[in-house]
């Protein structure tokens, strides 16, 4: 985190208490555009995914992360049945 160009813009990567829809959209969309130009996009990534971090990391919001997890315990659990089927 020490290496994230994000230093001292909290303000766009967590939410004001009742921010709308609408806001948090924008907020985010220039949250996301840091994120891609950061050299530390992924470590960020998977320290926020690990640690179930709230706010906006690594180029995701919470709703994203969450998704992802359950995107990979799916895989993990279909792994040993996908793979049987694979070889059939």
């Amino acid at each position: 985190m020490s290496d994230g160009i994000c230093q001292g813009q909290t303000e766009l990567f967590f939410p004001p208490f009742g921010e709308q829809a609408d806001a948090r959209a924008a907020r985010e969309a220039v949250a996301a555009s840091i994120c891609g130009e950061c050299p530390v996009t992924e470590e960020c990534r998977s320290y926020a995914r690990h640690h179930r971090e709230q706010g906006f990391w690594g180029g995701e919001n919470d709703e994203q992360r969450v998704e992802a997890r359950r995107r990979s315990s799916a895989r993990r659990a279909a792994g040993p049945a996908a793979a049987a089927v694979g070889r059939g």
